[in-house]
C-alpha cells in the first residue's frame, strides 16, 4: 500500500529509515506553497533542494522517495511514465496511481492520485499542489489514461 518508514533528513531529502509510515500520496505534501513549477526542472540535486519541479521530475521524486525508481531522474517525462506499470481502468483507480492529462500535448501532463477524486503534482499556476479532477480545467484535461507503476 505505498508505505514506507521514514525521517527528513537536515538537507529536506526523505530517508527510508525504520520507525514512522508515509506514503507516496503524501510525501510531496512538504513542497505545497513551498515549490516553484520550472519546465525541465527538478532533475538535479540542486533543483530538488530548492523545490523546483516540473509534473514528471516531481512524480519521479516522490516515488524516489518510497525506493521506487521511474526510470532515469535525468531523462525522466511524461512520455516516458505514461509506459511505466500497468495500466489501469480509470474505476480501479487506487492512491498512488499515475494519472495523465492532455494539456499542452497529449498526455502532457502527469500527477498521482490521492483519492476522493484529487491528485497531487506540479502544476505550472502554482508549483507542487492538490487538484480535483472532478470539476473545471482539470476535469476537462483528464485524458482517463491511468497507470499502476508498483504494486499494492
Amino acid at each position: 500500500n505505498f508505505k514506507n518508514s521514514t525521517q527528513v533528513s537536515k538537507d529536506g531529502e526523505v530517508q527510508l529509515k525504520s520507525g514512522g509510515e508515509y506514503d507516496v500520496t503524501t510525501v510531496g505534501n512538504r513542497w505545497i506553497g513551498n515549490s516553484v513549477y520550472v519546465f525541465g526542472g527538478g532533475r538535479n540535486q540542486s533543483d530538488i533542494m530548492s523545490g523546483r519541479f516540473d509534473c514528471s521530475s516531481f512524480v519521479y521524486w516522490a516515488y524516489n522517495q518510497i525506493g521506487v525508481q521511474l526510470g532515469e531522474q535525468t531523462s525522466v517525462s511524461t512520455e516516458t511514465l505514461k509506459n511505466r506499470g500497468t495500466a489501469v481502468e480509470e474505476k480501479d483507480m487506487q492512491p498512488g496511481d499515475l494519472v495523465f492529462f492532455d494539456t499542452y500535448k497529449k498526455d502532457g501532463h502527469v500527477g498521482i492520485y490521492i483519492g476522493d477524486g484529487k491528485f497531487i503534482g506540479a502544476q505550472s499556476s502554482n508549483g507542487v499542489a492538490i487538484e480535483d479532477m472532478t470539476s473545471g480545467y482539470w476535469k476537462e484535461k483528464f485524458n482517463h489514461r491511468v497507470q499502476r507503476v508498483t504494486n499494492s
